[in-house]
């Protein structure tokens, strides 16, 4: 390949002991490069090239000027390979581009034209290697859209948010669009985007929680946030501090998750409890004077107080001068029974009312003695229809003058 040559003046032993060394020098560069260097024909026959050619496709370099370099180019890419080139040759203005061309294994690297010259009819290129550069990008375009087929397939929006004064986000995942209805865009450009749609009642304590993140490190909550289509979704939010940039204010990494359905599942089911709660604790009139209340299955804390609650209730709103509380379906008579039932009967007895207690079986009378529980001052029948019979004949008598 030809180099300029700078024509050193001086004495001619000199002159040749100079260009002597810039011409090793050039030599050795053309033999170290690792840029494409290539002198070739106007018909596209390589007549120099440098030896980075023989690194990159594993060709010789004879084997690769037995042909013209078209041959090495990928089917795909020739046309428009030849064309650029006869352009060129014809005086065209160079554009850089990119074509592939094969290597010795079957496999093509990517070739970067970034400088074309022409002196004498020949032409005299540089160009890169750009495969490992291509490769990267196809790994990293792989691999984000495997995360886009994830966060969509998850429901999961990522996002990052600076600590710097107002807390601008910087980043948000795509799907936003597909969870809340919003463009990424929206959350960037606007600072306050997303604090704005918090629901009111949520947004104090949100923004609170949020605060935490500069102390502890972390934070999670869930609360409403407003959809585009105008109805709130429960989300459920958690994020972490993570490390400042160089010079800059620290970021917060999270995500978002829109349970919304959780809630409404949640809300059903609290629905339904209460609702069994009330069916499991009826209040059954007997007469003007007389309630009774069955009571069936496990009573446990909660229960106990529903007893009581829907008890009073019922004595309040029907001004009932008897009270009959049923134990016969209560399988188990512990303690937290026997406490339960004494506290509703006291209750009941200080609103007026007489109570009686009914379904009392041997084993249950047992347990009552075991547990040594005083209940003196409550009637006790082992039948439900005995404490009614009772109950019925007490309200029948005319009222003492």
């Amino acid at each position: 390949m030809s180099q300029r040559d700078p024509s050193p003046q001086g004495p001619p032993h000199a002159v040749a002991a100079r260009q002597k060394q810039l011409d090793e020098g050039w030599a050795h560069f053309f033999e170290a490069t690792s840029d494409l260097l290539i002198c070739a024909d106007p018909a596209g026959v390589s007549l120099d090239l440098s030896a980075s050619w023989e690194r990159t496709l594993g060709f010789t370099l004879d084997e690769i000027r037995a042909h013209p370099l078209s041959h090495y180019v990928h089917p795909a890419d020739r046309e428009h390979t030849l064309a650029e080139f006869t352009r060129l040759n014809a005086g065209g203005t160079f554009i850089p581009f990119t074509n592939r061309y094969r290597r010795k294994d079957g496999t093509y690297a990517s070739i970067a034209w970034k400088s074309y010259v022409q002196v004498q009819g020949l032409a005299y290129c540089l160009a890169h290697d750009v495969s490992a550069t291509e490769e990267a990008e196809a790994a990293l375009r792989t691999s984000h859209e495997r995360l886009q087929h994830l966060l969509h397939a998850s429901g999961v929006v990522l996002y990052a948010f600076s600590l710097d004064e107002g807390r601008p986000m910087t980043f948000i995942s795509e799907n936003v669009r597909e969870q809340f209805g919003y463009a990424a865009e929206d959350f960037i450009r606007d600072p306050r985007f997303w604090h704005d749609r918090i629901h009111p009642d949520d947004r104090e304590g949100t923004l609170a929680a949020g605060e935490q993140l500069s102390r502890g490190g972390a934070y999670h909550r869930e609360y409403r946030w407003l959809h585009k289509d105008g109805s709130y979704r429960w989300i459920h939010d958690e994020a972490r501090l993570g490390r400042a940039a160089e010079g800059g204010p620290p970021e917060a990494y999270g995500s978002l998750h829109d349970i919304t359905e959780r809630k409404e599942s949640e809300r059903t089911i609290q629905q339904q409890a209460t609702t069994l709660l009330e069916l499991s604790t009826p209040l059954i009139p007997i007469s003007d004077e007389i309630l009774v209340m069955p009571l069936i299955g496990v009573v446990d804390s909660r229960r106990a107080e529903q007893v009581m609650t829907t008890l009073l209730e019922g004595i309040g709103e029907r001004r009932v001068h008897w009270v009959i509380l049923d134990i016969t379906g209560v399988g188990v008579i512990d303690t937290l029974v026997a406490d339960a039932l004494l506290r509703t009967a006291r209750a009941a007895r200080l609103l007026g009312v007489d109570v009686a207690l009914t379904g009392i079986r041997p084993d249950v009378a047992s347990t009552l003695v075991t547990l040594d529980v005083d209940m003196s001052h409550l009637l006790t029948f082992g039948t439900l229809q005995a404490g009614i019979q009772h109950a019925m004949r007490c309200a029948a008598r005319p009222p003492a003058r």
